[in-house]
């Protein structure tokens, strides 16, 4: 049986770039670009569920969201994988706060016109961080 020794100091600064570089390499993997609009519409449709007086269909979106994102993320191969693009995260948090609020403010026997609104801005939120992310990984 083989041993190992201890690397040297240069070695492990070498492993550990490459680590890193590896795991840039996997994040900022370039999604298909159906993924952007489906998402959009998708953030968009989960906010319009504030709405509806059923719980059912804002789990059923939820649903939705995550299964087509991870399914998606596993043929890809990166299932887990948050891309590094901080104006893109920052898109999506921006997003998931329209549709927070949305959730927040909606009341099907009020007026509609507050969470149309953020539904709509959710979806362009989301739309101008896909193209911060579809621009940095397609480079």
């Amino acid at each position: 049986m083989e041993s190992i020794g201890r690397p040297t100091p240069a070695e492990a600064r070498t492993a550990l770039d490459d680590i890193d570089r590896v795991q840039r390499a996997v994040r900022d993997t370039p999604w298909p670009v159906w993924l952007y609009p489906i998402n959009a519409a998708l953030l968009a449709l989960f906010a319009l569920t504030a709405l509806l007086d059923s719980r059912a269909a804002f789990l059923g979106i939820a649903a939705v969201i995550v299964a087509v994102n991870v399914i998606t993320g596993y043929r890809m191969g990166t299932p887990w994988a948050l891309p590094t693009n901080r104006g893109f995260l920052t898109c999506v948090a921006l997003s998931a706060l329209c549709v927070a609020l949305a959730q927040a403010v909606g009341n099907p026997s009020g007026p509609a016109w507050p969470v149309v609104l953020l539904a709509a801005a959710a979806a362009a939120i989301f739309s101008t961080g896909s193209i911060l992310h579809y621009r940095s990984t397609r480079r």
